[in-house]
């Protein structure tokens, strides 16, 4: 465990990441369990990185093929 600093930065507060713990630059989720706070860095689409990992079925998913150029249907 390290001690680090929180700080305010404009309206919010902040938590200096010491190197060790750093996470991709981008989105991501924070959650608060037993009174830790837990932070998930997001993938692009904007899910958690381990999705995977908390779901091992969806890597058996298959892919639907989808073309480039497909347009939504109207119904």
């Amino acid at each position: 465990m390290e001690k680090t600093r929180v700080f305010k930065n404009g309206g919010s507060l902040a938590v200096r990441l010491p190197k060790k713990y750093s996470l991709p630059v981008g989105d991501v989720m924070i959650d608060e369990k037993d009174g830790m706070l837990v932070i998930t860095p997001l993938d692009r689409n904007g899910w958690p990185s381990d999705l995977e990992a908390m779901f091992p079925v969806i890597g058996e998913l298959e892919q639907p093929d989808r073309l480039a150029d497909s347009k939504p249907v109207e119904i």
